[in-house]
């Protein structure tokens, strides 16, 4: 069944009929744009049967990328679509998933849409700018929206935790919530039981470790080896250089090895063990070369880069990507 919405009609379809002119620098993935695209028009049995599918076991892109991130992305951009009324479309967003959750009651998934749903309106409350420019009562707004959905979620707990997606949301609340590591981390090790692929559970608790979310170095670091151990027989080592690449990428920059428990050895032997489980990764290899640089390892900096030749993926090199290719490549010649 599907619904739709004089909002979503109006204000988004402009970029499914464009092929996702929203996204005109970088066409988006077509698991996500299939995801966008259902979710703009209000198909939400497609949207079902998706993220069934994505769910499945061995859903990994080439470069050890999850399906069902990429899925969930799609939605992401739904909730988070730039339109002049924000609260009015946000509003309608908030009822077309309540009202496809109370005609499926069963669903787990639209149950935690609409959760994800009520997150996404108290982060307009919020806005992206630091907490110190955020109006008091912009913070009261942002910190019900997201009691409301956790206490939806709570209310429906024996459909809902079903799906790993609803722990997902959850460790996205608690970080807006400030709940507490172990609250985090429990949230995560539980849905990891219902879905042990869904890896993005693992990204989201480490991000909020982060000292910027209120963590430390300490907690983050044995948060990884607790990761890495949990992850083991499915991907190695590989999860060790993973997190602490995000970490570099989100917080540390190039001081990810002087402020952070990170190791190099140990970091380089772990992306060893991910190209060899995904040895078709341009994108692993230039984060690879990225992070290699970050330590200060010349000689495996220009092993890579060599290896790299003109596969360069920019966005892998930093947050001013361009001048930090360029301050790496001088650092492999010894200049």
């Amino acid at each position: 069944m599907k619904f739709a919405s004089s909002i979503l009609l109006s204000g988004v379809l402009a970029c499914v009929a464009a092929a996702s002119a929203c996204a005109a620098d970088k066409p988006l993935p077509p698991i996500t744009q299939a995801a966008q695209e259902a979710f703009w028009t209000g198909d939400f049995a497609e949207l079902e049967r998706q993220n069934a599918y994505y769910s499945q076991p061995g859903r990994i892109e080439p470069d050890a990328t999850s399906q069902l991130d990429l899925f969930r992305g799609g939605l992401n951009t739904v909730f988070s679509n730039d339109v002049g009324n924000v609260e009015a479309y946000l509003q309608e967003v908030d009822r077309l998933t309540l009202q496809w959750a109370t005609e499926h009651p069963k669903s787990a998934f639209a149950h935690v849409l609409h959760a994800r749903a009520l997150y996404a309106h108290g982060w307009s409350y919020r806005g992206g700018s630091y907490a110190k420019d955020v109006p008091p009562a912009a913070w009261q707004d942002f910190h019900a929206y997201l009691r409301r959905a956790a206490e939806y979620l709570h209310a429906h707990a024996d459909v809902a935790l079903t799906d790993s997606y609803a722990h997902h949301v959850l460790i996205q609340i608690g970080r807006g919530l400030a709940w507490k590591p172990e609250q985090l981390i429990a949230i995560a090790d539980d849905g990891l039981k219902r879905n042990p692929e869904d890896t993005e559970l693992i990204f989201a608790v480490a991000f909020s470790l982060l000292p910027k979310w209120h963590g430390d170095a300490r907690i983050l670091d044995s948060y990884v080896n607790h990761a890495v151990q949990q992850t083991r027989a499915r991907f190695g080592t590989s999860m060790y250089a993973r997190l602490y690449s995000m970490a570099a990428g989100d917080q540390y920059g190039f001081d990810l090895f002087e402020d952070s428990l990170a190791d190099w050895p140990r970091m380089k032997a772990s992306f060893e063990d991910l190209l060899a489980r995904f040895p078709d990764s341009p994108h692993r290899l230039n984060r690879y070369a990225y992070m290699a640089c970050v330590a200060k390892d010349r000689q495996t900096l220009a092993v890579l880069l060599e290896r790299i030749g003109d596969a360069i993926h920019t966005a892998d090199w930093g947050t001013n990507p361009e001048r930090g290719l360029e301050g790496c490549r001088r650092l492999a010649a010894g200049k």
